[in-house]
């Protein structure tokens, strides 16, 4: 099964709490991934809630990104950032983007190509919690992502020859029945084996932390289920 742009574009949905707004906020998420991200939120943010430091730390924690397995009551695997984040009158709800997308429909270019769309959303995260937008801004920021994800088609689809500048542009104005190119030269991710030992199906799942913010490079493992212990590593 291969997703077509469209389809990979369909699929990049948010949820979560914006400073600019006064309560849940989300687009293009299935129900079943947003309850699945909203068990183990609720969960973590109690013992957050419960310490003026913890919540200090907490809004100064960075923007993280992530690949999760479809395991664990997640039927998707998913690939994606989260921030720590609030609503206008001070209510502590991260705010996340994820790609969901089935198991059948993953493969490694995937993930190959993914350093420019894991940045986008690092940055469209950075300006919704730090600088303050609507949802409607919002959501033009992460639109932002969706030409870096021409890099995570297969390569037979997504390396189409083009002739020159005005070819691309014309793609790009008619539509998607190709998808529009951006530079096929695509950056390593930082976390240089990532791809060899993520398993669409396994029990891991990969977080390593946005450099669209310019926050120290960190990288853990998490095994089985996302948690408290999960929560409080990514947010204290």
């Amino acid at each position: 099964m291969t997703l077509s742009i469209d389809q990979l574009i369909s699929k990049l949905g948010w949820y979560g709490k914006l400073p600019a707004g006064g309560d849940f906020f989300q687009r293009r998420l299935p129900i079943d991934v947003v309850e699945w991200w909203h068990r183990w939120l609720e969960q973590g943010l109690i013992v957050i809630k419960s310490d003026e430091k913890n919540v200090r730390n907490f809004l100064h924690a960075p923007i993280w990104n992530f690949i999760i397995p479809a395991n664990f009551g997640s039927r998707t695997v998913q690939l994606g950032c989260i921030a720590p984040s609030r609503d206008r009158v001070g209510r502590l709800y991260p705010l996340l983007c994820t790609l969901s997308i089935p198991p059948e429909a993953y493969h490694e270019e995937i993930l190959l190509g993914s350093v420019r769309f894991y940045t986008n959303l690092g940055s469209a995260l950075k300006s919704a919690v730090s600088h303050g937008c609507n949802p409607e801004q919002f959501e033009r920021l992460v639109s932002a992502a969706h030409l870096s994800m021409t890099g995570m088609l297969p390569r037979a689809t997504s390396e189409k020859p083009m002739d020159n500048a005005g070819d691309i542009l014309s793609i790009l104005n008619e539509g998607h029945e190709k998808p529009p190119i951006e530079n096929l030269n695509h950056p390593e991710l930082t976390w240089r084996d990532l791809n060899a030992v993520f398993r669409p199906e396994g029990s891991n799942s990969f977080w390593w932390t946005s450099q669209a913010t310019g926050a120290a490079y960190k990288s853990f493992v998490h095994g089985g289920m996302p948690n408290m212990s999960l929560f409080n590593t990514l947010f204290s």
